[in-house]
């Protein structure tokens, strides 16, 4: 409806123009322009009448939000261990060592019927005179070993300068050694022998290794394990220098102790010590 109202009103105004609406009739140019004026007009009611859509915008895509991840199982912690207990090391058996330094009469000298201890010494001494040829004071707190390190100080006190004094080692049932000085600086060397029940002497000489007189000397041995099995061998030493060797003696278990030869002599003994060699 709205068209063929337009297209009357078009006609209208060109009849107009062509008869001036009933007055003067107008020029060719003033209709033609009077024309286009009418045209613009009339297009311009239309547009107004019928506005063009406007253009709806497109919308932007809206972003797809990502999934949150499906959260995972939290792992249940395990048990921490406790931690075991270390074990103690064992601890490894050493040498025995024994030491005496004749404060006391601690119980380690059982066998002396005339021992005392005076000023932080052992007193043997004097013996009556008789038959016996050792006098012998075996340590039992050293007990019996194969193999062993003694050392021991030994001072002359009174009595007859040419009677011998020391110590005897490798005692047993069946052995037994002896090592003894005398002031007048000799020294004597003798192995016992089981099948007469004496002591054989195996070496005595003078020697500038002992100290003369009321002077100290130090005695000391080794029992260690021979060249051949089931052996040992014995070093003798007086004042740190080097005696006497027994060479392959049979190895058996055997005591320490001291000793005088002959009686008749007081002697102070002092510092002991006893350590076990072990093979």
């Amino acid at each position: 409806m709205k068209n063929l109202h337009l297209a009357g009103t078009i006609l209208f105004i060109l009849s107009c123009l062509t008869s001036a609406c009933g007055g003067k009739a107008l020029s060719a140019e003033d209709q033609i322009a009077t024309g286009v004026a009418a045209t613009l007009s009339a297009a311009g009611t239309y547009a107004a009448l019928n506005p063009l859509p406007t253009l709806t915008q497109t919308p932007e895509p809206t972003d797809i939000p990502t999934p949150s991840p499906i959260p995972t199982d939290t792992a249940i912690p395990t048990e921490t261990p406790l931690p075991t207990e270390t074990p103690i090391p064992t601890a490894t058996p050493g040498p025995f060592i024994f030491y005496d330094d004749f404060t006391a009469d601690t119980g380690n000298w059982e066998d002396c019927e005339l021992c005392t201890w005076q000023n932080n010494a052992l007193i043997m001494g004097p013996f009556p005179a008789s038959n016996e040829e050792m006098h012998m004071n075996l340590c039992s707190g050293c007990g019996a070993r194969t193999t062993y390190h003694m050392f021991v100080d030994g001072t002359f006190v009174d009595g007859q300068v040419d009677r011998f004094f020391g110590i005897v080692f490798g005692v047993s049932e069946t052995t037994g050694y002896y090592l003894g000085i005398s002031p007048w600086q000799f020294y004597i060397i003798a192995e016992y022998q089981v099948d007469g029940d004496w002591w054989e002497v195996r070496e005595m000489e003078w020697s500038g290794a002992v100290n003369a007189s009321y002077a100290t000397n130090n005695f000391e041995i080794f029992v260690q394990p021979g060249s051949q099995a089931g052996m040992v061998d014995i070093l003798l030493y007086l004042n740190s220098q080097p005696i006497y060797t027994f060479y392959n003696r049979p190895a058996t278990e055997s005591m320490v102790g001291l000793a005088i030869n002959f009686h008749a002599v007081t002697v102070k003994y002092d510092n002991l010590i006893y350590e076990e060699i072990l093979p």
